[in-house]
C-alpha cells in the first residue's frame, strides 16, 4: 500500500511538472484531471486499492459542455489502453487527447490548432520530407564526442530512432551539450530532436524541462520517463529521421524504448526502477 502511494506521488509530480494545474486531488484516492488540447473536458477518476499494478483507474465522471455516451466511452477505452499494469495517467492524457480529437471530428468541431500524426512543425522552418533516401539508416549514424550514451537505432518503415543521452550539471550545461548534438550534420537534418534534462541543484532545486521539436507531447513523454526512472542529473535527446511514411502511435512507443536504452546504458538510472516495457 505504502509503495503504490509513493508511485502516485511520484506520477503526479511527473504530470505537474508537464501539465501544471491539470490535476484537482479531491483526495488520496480520486483526482479530476483536463485533457490536453481540450482543457474544457474534465474526467472525475479514482485510483483502486491495487492501483497501479493489480487494478486500473476507473472513470468515475465527465464533466465537458456537451455529454455524450460515445465520450464516455472513449475516454473509458483510453484507460483501458493506457493501463499496462504500471502507473498510467500520464499516458491515459495521451490517448484521451487523441480519443477527444476523434469525437471532435466526428461531432463536427475539429481544432485545427491539433497538430498532425507526424507533428508538423509549428513555427513553419522545416518540412518534413517524403523522400526516404533523406531518412537515416542504422549505417548513417552521427559519430559523437564519447560524452553521449547512444541507443540501438529502432527502424520502422523507414522512420530511424535513435536516442543519445549524456551527463549534466546545469541546465546551462544540458543546453551546451544539445548544441553539439544539434550541430552535427546527420542530426541537423533528422525532422526531430525530442528532448527532456532532469537535473538537482543546489540543495533541494531541481531543474527540469522538455522539448517537443514538433512531435507532439512527445518530449513531456520522455521527461515523465525520465522521472518514472527517478534519472538525475542526465539530458537525452530522440532523433528521428523521418522516412516518408506515417507511423501513428508507434513513434511514441520507439522514442521511449530508445531513450530508456540510452539512459541505462549510461547508468543513469537503478535498472530496478527503469519501469516495464511497454508492449
Amino acid at each position: 500500500m505504502e509503495e503504490h502511494s509513493v508511485e502516485r506521488e511520484l506520477e503526479l509530480e511527473a504530470i505537474n511538472a508537464i501539465y501544471p494545474g491539470y490535476v484537482e486531488c479531491l483526495s488520496d484516492t480520486q483526482w479530476v484531471v483536463q485533457i490536453p488540447r481540450h482543457e474544457h473536458v474534465r474526467v472525475h477518476m479514482s485510483f483502486p486499492t491495487g492501483y497501479p499494478t493489480e487494478a486500473a483507474p476507473q472513470v468515475l465522471d465527465v464533466v465537458a459542455p456537451e455529454p455524450r455516451k460515445q465520450l464516455v466511452a472513449a475516454l473509458e477505452t483510453a484507460m483501458e489502453r493506457a493501463w499496462l499494469h504500471d502507473v498510467c495517467i500520464f499516458d491515459f492524457l495521451a490517448e484521451a487527447s487523441d480519443a477527444c480529437d476523434a469525437h471532435a471530428e466526428d461531432s463536427g468541431h475539429v481544432n485545427h490548432d491539433i497538430t498532425s500524426d507526424e507533428g508538423y512543425m509549428a513555427d513553419g522552418n522545416r518540412a518534413v520530407s517524403a523522400d526516404a533516401s533523406s531518412g537515416a539508416t542504422a549505417h548513417e549514424l552521427p559519430d559523437l564526442p564519447a560524452v553521449w550514451i547512444q541507443s540501438d537505432p529502432v527502424v520502422d518503415r523507414g522512420s530511424t530512432f535513435v536516442a543519445f543521452a549524456a551527463s549534466v550539471s546545469s541546465e546551462a550545461d544540458a543546453c551546451a551539450k544539445l548544441d553539439q548534438l544539434r550541430a552535427d550534420g546527420k542530426i541537423a537534418r533528422s525532422q526531430h530532436v525530442i528532448t527532456a534534462w532532469r537535473i538537482h541543484g543546489a540543495g533541494s532545486v531541481v531543474y527540469q524541462d522538455c522539448d517537443d521539436d514538433g512531435e507532439t507531447a512527445a518530449g513531456g513523454r520522455v521527461l515523465h520517463l525520465l522521472t518514472l526512472m527517478d534519472a538525475w542529473d542526465v539530458v537525452v535527446a530522440v532523433v528521428r529521421w523521418f522516412g516518408g511514411a506515417h507511423i501513428g502511435p508507434d513513434r511514441f512507443k520507439h522514442i521511449n524504448s530508445t531513450a530508456r536504452e540510452a539512459v541505462l546504458r549510461g547508468e543513469f538510472a537503478d535498472p530496478s526502477k527503469a519501469g516495464k516495457k511497454k508492449k
